[in-house]
């Protein structure tokens, strides 16, 4: 079963493509995908838009924050990590005060 909010982002994706800054080509070609996924009588169409709607605007924030926080961004350097410093011990008798 697919994924409700990859499902989502991909129509969300495509109401984005056919916003009006886009060439009309474009623009027809998203358009045209979300009638035929959503929209066209079809128990397929139909199952899809029942998916579509079963995420919540509240979830799919939360879905996003979740996948950009558990990615690692590739523009930041990672720490570096030296070696890792070995507590020396001490005996007892041994005293901080030579004297």
């Amino acid at each position: 079963m697919p994924n409700p909010f990859h499902y989502r982002a991909r129509i969300d994706r495509l109401w984005r493509r056919s916003e009006p800054h886009n060439p009309g080509y474009i623009r027809l070609k998203a358009l045209n995908a979300i009638v035929r996924e959503l929209i066209v009588p079809t128990p397929r169409a139909q199952s899809n838009y029942q998916m579509y709607l079963a995420t919540s605007p509240y979830d799919v924030a939360r879905h996003k924050l979740r996948d950009l926080y558990d990615q690692e961004d590739p523009t930041v350097p990672a720490p570096e990590r030296g070696p890792v410093p070995v507590p020396s011990e001490q005996s007892p008798e041994e005293d901080d005060d030579p004297l």
